[in-house]
């Protein structure tokens, strides 16, 4: 605003000087035509009009005695040649009225001065217009601010208030407790959206962890138990050992290893940094994998089929093949006792796919879910040996390489997706290391 209002001002004392010069232009020209008696009687029948003017007019000789023009007498502070600022009385109707004029004073002859000024009235009104509303503007813009500062100092302590209440109740126990959300997408809904999904992984966790826990007891009661009645039925017969129980504890004891083994690679694969990470190519890993199973299947009657076009992406190596020779165990156990499993790798829109399936019985859609989940064993698969963690070790590397797992129907039998984002070049994880601190 101050910038604009030099400008203007800068302007119009412009074009002020530009009048002027013209006007004293033309008052010269009639001074060297007619001499001082025509310009004496021009500025004079000037001064008579009545009508308002802009302009002041006033003939002197070299004494400053007025001969002509719109002001009885002559200024003191205007006796030297040039531009000069003045307040001067103005003939208005009966009366009389002071004016700021702005005048040029230039010679004529060797005895005579003329004087001609602008009235400069309507420019102080305007410095004084923007003064008022330079104050005006700066007591709104400070009621304005402080009044915008006081509401979002008292939204930002709602803000707060709000968050600790609802995090004393997410503490004492209850998990589905989340901030309000206003819908305006600012960054407070924001800070609510994430604090929001932190409460939900963190009821996700909880959750996953009961169930595991529940899980965990129910496979390790078991073998532990049979291993308990097979040792205190040899003890009360008192006979050498059967070598069927030692083989069956011995078979017991595998599959508490196993168990153990696949607890701890799940909590390996939770644990990645982003300095592990390096270009891997999941082609190579499906070719190795399905050359390692390929005689597993044909002892089986069954054919095992790879598929793998190029697909890099930045990862751990040992952690991919555990998750590939996871998901082709999982078909081989859970497929057609004759039908064909193929394993297919490729790179569609930035992101890898790997994809290994089946023409068995498949998993229903509403137990999809758990079948990822820790040591969660469906009915259909009890009586077979594992430890409930095959599918749920591959879901945890897929999130820990920025990517996802999800089961399909194949139409028959089960299509298992990891679905990763392709190689980048930069050696890190696609959703940082917040991701791994929530995996199931």
């Amino acid at each position: 605003m101050s910038l604009q209002y030099v400008r203007t001002i800068n302007v119009l004392d412009t074009e002020a000087r530009h009048m002027v010069s013209a006007e004293i232009t033309g008052l010269v020209d009639r001074y060297n035509a007619g001499g001082l008696p025509e310009l004496t009687r021009f500025v004079y029948a000037r001064a008579r009009r009545d009508e308002a003017r802009d302009f002041v007019y006033v003939v002197a000789d070299e004494r400053f005695e007025v001969i002509a023009g719109d002001l009885s007498y002559w200024p003191r502070d205007m006796r030297q040649l040039g531009w000069s600022r003045s307040t001067v009385p103005l003939r208005s109707g009966q009366g009389t009225i002071d004016h700021d004029i702005e005048a040029e004073v230039v010679p004529l002859g060797a005895n005579c001065r003329l004087l001609v000024g602008h009235l400069a009235t309507g420019r102080a009104k305007l410095r004084e217009r923007f003064a008022e509303t330079v104050v005006w503007s700066i007591g709104l813009t400070a009621l304005i601010g402080l009044g915008l500062g006081w509401w979002i100092s008292r939204r930002a302590l709602r803000f707060v208030e709000r968050a600790s209440d609802t995090g004393e109740r997410f503490l004492a126990g209850h998990l589905d407790e989340r901030l309000p959300t206003t819908g305006r997408g600012d960054e407070f809904d924001r800070l609510a959206e994430m604090v929001n999904a932190c409460f939900s992984e963190v009821e996700r966790m909880i959750a996953s962890l009961r169930a595991a826990t529940d899980g965990l007891a129910h496979d390790l009661k078991t073998p532990i138990t049979r291993i308990k009645a097979r040792i205190e039925l040899a003890m009360l017969r008192e006979t050498a050992a059967d070598p069927n129980v030692l083989l069956e504890t011995a078979h017991d004891l595998d599959a508490l290893l196993k168990l153990i083994n696949d607890l701890l690679g799940l909590a390996r694969t939770e644990a990645l940094t982003a300095e592990t990470f390096e270009r891997v190519d999941l082609a190579i890993i499906v070719r190795e994998a399905v050359n390692l199973y390929e005689p597993v299947a044909e002892s089986e009657g069954r054919r095992l089929l790879g598929h793998a076009k190029p697909a890099v992406v930045d990862g751990v190596r040992p952690l991919l093949m555990h998750a590939v020779v996871n998901l082709i165990d999982n078909a081989l156990k859970y497929g057609g006792p004759t039908g064909d499993i193929d394993v297919s790798t490729e790179t569609r829109n930035g992101r890898v796919v790997l994809a290994v399936t089946d023409d068995g019985p498949g998993i229903e859609e509403g137990d999809r879910e758990r079948a990822i989940a820790r040591l969660a064993r469906l009915d259909t698969s009890r009586t077979t040996p594992g430890s409930g963690l095959g599918l749920s070790i591959v879901s945890a590397v897929a999130r820990a390489h920025g990517g996802t797992l999800s089961l399909d129907d194949n139409k028959p039998g089960l299509r298992a997706v990891m679905n990763l984002p392709a190689y980048s070049g930069r050696g890190r994880l696609a959703d940082g290391d917040v991701s791994r601190t929530f995996l199931k």
